[in-house]
């Protein structure tokens, strides 16, 4: 009797079991078939570009992939050249094609110019968006850093610290030369466009000193840390989670970037330079209460961020493409030889602008490498919605360029995967200026990069001044077509494997310099 009530008990909670689990799940179908039919009627409604169908609650998050550049470009394959996604919560509108990339930047410009909230990462990292690339008083930024920092007047003043940082690294390449030693280019970049920054804005090199190589550790860090994919960003109920990076563990990385800011301000009060740093000049600026203290934060790890970053992994690109094409290689060094002669050195920057084909080279470098190749979002006014090639943009939406699908849009470029720097001898566009959407680095419109002409002269000096110091080659007889070009994504794009090369001097001996300014990773 027991045994079979026990029975009966187990059968009803086996029954009630079944029942409730139907009614959940039953329930479930007909919450996420509502969100289906209302997102379906809604978009129908908003006239939005075409785009793959998300799941619920995380929409597209999981095709964008670790590299969303790409895997944004393989979906405006399928969807079209203005595509709308929805990341989580968020409404994305990506355009990938010259056609697109003008309407947003110059067509829409007006309407689109402002930043949206970017998401806790962004915040922090921005000092609550007191910044120049993120804050709502961008306009006033800009003008305060114009002139010490962006001007012609200021591209002149600092040409002799360019040269002579650029004479370091050949000096370094040729120690490692002397060593057997391949040269890290990823590295020497890096420390070469940090010089140069640091001077302006401390009057300190920081790219070979003890106490710097903490400092390189600590901006590494942070670029780790707000270069990654934050999910709370885009879905905030699982913002707890702390997955894509812990707010804590930010702010703890921001605040030694801040010591060390602090730092080098006392070091120049104490000392009595002719000159003042861009650091001091702001710092002037808050006293008198144009702009804040928070404000110079934001500036100043802008500028040491945009300034460094994104020209040096350019430099980096551009020696991969040049070893990986030889006969480019060589047509370049002989345009140099040209214009500088076998038996002289030192590129002067004075010789740049005779020099057409490393002009062709490095707008080849920027069109397939982009540094940073999604742009940073626009958005949408608050007060409507934007209608763009047809369809609507509602406000809220994140609007993104995808600059490296733009650089390889069949429309504009024939041959667009293959690297051809005579392309550019024959249609020589403007890329510092933003004429011709099909190469925009840069970016265009009013959020153009301010230091764009800055960038690309510390570049075009650093190009000119290996390919005519060095023969280069790959270590172990490696074949260049074999170089691994995968990427990792960040705030900019990085070579998944940094690039090691030999150099072998290819000037009379006398002409290289037997001191070197930079220590080397094994040594540090």
């Amino acid at each position: 009797m027991r045994t079979a009530m026990a029975m009966g008990m187990i059968d009803v909670g086996t029954l009630y079991s079944y029942s409730y689990l139907r009614v959940v799940v039953a329930a479930a179908i007909g919450l996420v078939s509502i969100y289906a039919v209302v997102e379906y009627v809604a978009n129908g409604l908003r006239k939005l570009p075409p785009g793959p169908r998300g799941l619920p609650i995380l929409g597209n998050l999981l095709d964008v992939g670790s590299n969303p550049h790409q895997s944004l470009y393989r979906l405006s394959q399928r969807y079209g050249d203005l595509m709308h996604l929805k990341l989580g919560a968020r409404d994305m509108v990506v355009a990938s094609s010259v056609r697109a990339a003008t309407a947003i930047l110059k067509t829409y410009d007006h309407m689109l110019c402002n930043r949206p909230d970017a998401g806790l990462a962004f915040d922090i990292m921005t000092y609550n968006r007191s910044n120049i690339t993120m804050g709502p008083d961008w306009h006033l930024l800009r003008k305060v850093c114009h002139l010490p920092m962006f001007s012609a007047a200021s591209l002149e003043k600092w040409q002799l610290v360019r040269e002579g940082e650029i004479a370091s690294v050949i000096a370094s390449i040729f120690h490692l030369h002397q060593l057997g030693k391949p040269a890290d280019i990823a590295e020497l970049a890096h420390a070469f466009t940090l010089n140069i920054i640091g001077q302006m804005v401390f009057h300190t090199r920081i790219g070979d000193k003890q106490e710097a190589f903490q400092f390189k550790r600590d901006v590494d860090h942070f670029l780790q840390l707000f270069g990654g994919f934050r999910i709370g960003d885009f879905v905030p109920f699982l913002s707890w989670t702390n997955l894509g990076g812990s707010p804590t563990e930010m702010h703890e990385v921001l605040r030694l970037i801040d010591d060390y800011f602090v730092k080098k301000l006392h070091e120049l009060e104490q000392n009595n330079h002719k000159e003042k740093a861009l650091i001091q000049v702001l710092q002037a600026q808050a006293e008198e209460g144009r702009i804040s203290d928070v404000n110079v934060k934001g500036i100043v790890l802008d500028i040491l961020l945009a300034g460094t970053d994104t020209a040096s992994k350019t430099i980096e690109w551009a020696m991969t493409e040049l070893i990986r094409h030889p006969e480019v290689m060589q047509r370049l060094q002989e345009e140099i030889d040209g214009v500088v002669g076998e038996q002289e050195m030192t590129v002067r920057e004075s010789h740049l602008g005779r020099m057409k084909y490393l002009k062709a080279v490095l707008k080849e470098t920027l069109r397939l490498h982009p540094p940073t190749p999604l742009m940073l979002p626009h958005a949408v006014p608050p007060e409507g919605c934007c209608p763009v090639l047809g369809y609507t943009i509602p406000k809220g939406s994140r609007v993104v360029v995808n600059v490296w699908a733009v650089g390889r849009d069949p429309l504009r470029w024939k041959d667009p995967l293959k690297f051809d720097p005579a392309r550019f001898m024959e249609d020589p566009i403007d890329v510092l200026h933003a004429q011709d959407f099909g190469v925009i680095p840069f970016g265009a419109g009013r959020r153009m990069c301010p230091g764009r002409n800055l960038g690309f002269r510390m570049v075009e000096l650093a190009i000119a001044s290996l390919v005519h110091a060095f023969q280069w080659s790959l270590p172990m007889g490696e074949n260049p077509k074999d170089l691994d070009m995968s990427e990792v994504f960040g705030l900019s794009v990085s070579k998944a494997v940094s690039l090691q090369v030999l150099a072998t001097p290819r000037l009379l001996p006398h002409l290289y310099p037997y001191n070197y300014g930079y220590l080397f990773a094994d040594e540090k």
